[in-house]
């Protein structure tokens, strides 16, 4: 699967106006979730190098818990934060950290956040929205749509140009834009 997404910096007191907009937007409101991604380094290179990452990501609602391993992929192009994803959900977090470390992986960070998720309907039914809150970093927007690994590049550049003007129909400047991870924010944090 290739995920094709957009992430921006939103100022935590217009979030309100912002899941107005969303919903004004033919999107609908899906579920809260809160979500712990424990992220891993490999023992045969350094995934902040080769622009890869490996987690496991703990994610709990109201009514379920699901727990999935994800590897991403380098980012594709120069814009977005478009990579292949592999995902299959897994049954105990816990074994599961017990077998990366038996292999040498090294856990790098744990990355806690809130997350309400939302679905488009109608000319966005392949859109689903995120806004994120994280502790000691704000919150944040992400607009992402879910396409096969051998999509066209043409029809690759068509989704990012929707999924901009996505972005500004919610008033979401371009200079909020930013192609970090999580991870690699928290940890710029943690070194300034």
């Amino acid at each position: 699967m290739l995920e094709i997404e957009f992430k921006a910096f939103v100022d935590t007191e217009s979030v309100q106006d912002l899941e107005k907009k969303i919903l004004a937007q033919n999107f609908c409101f899906v579920q809260m979730l809160e979500e712990s991604d424990h992220y891993y380094n490999a023992p045969d290179r350094n995934f902040a190098q080769s622009d890869e990452a490996l987690r496991i990501r703990e994610q709990r609602s109201e009514l379920s818990t699901q727990t999935m391993l994800t590897y991403k992929g380098a980012k594709v192009d120069p814009l977005s934060n478009t990579r292949v994803e592999v995902e299959t959900a897994i049954s105990n977090a816990a074994e599961m950290q017990e077998i990366l470390k038996s292999l040498g992986y090294k856990s790098v960070l744990t990355v806690e956040k809130k997350r309400r998720a939302y679905r488009g309907t109608a000319e966005f039914s392949q859109v689903n929205i995120c806004l994120d809150q994280l502790a000691g970093l704000g919150s944040f927007i992400e607009v992402e749509y879910c396409a096969e690994s051998d999509i066209s590049q043409k029809d690759g550049e068509s989704i990012r140009n929707r999924l901009l003007s996505l972005l500004d129909l919610l008033d979401i400047p371009r200079s909020e834009l930013t192609r970090k991870s999580y991870l690699e924010l928290l940890m710029e944090r943690a070194t300034s």
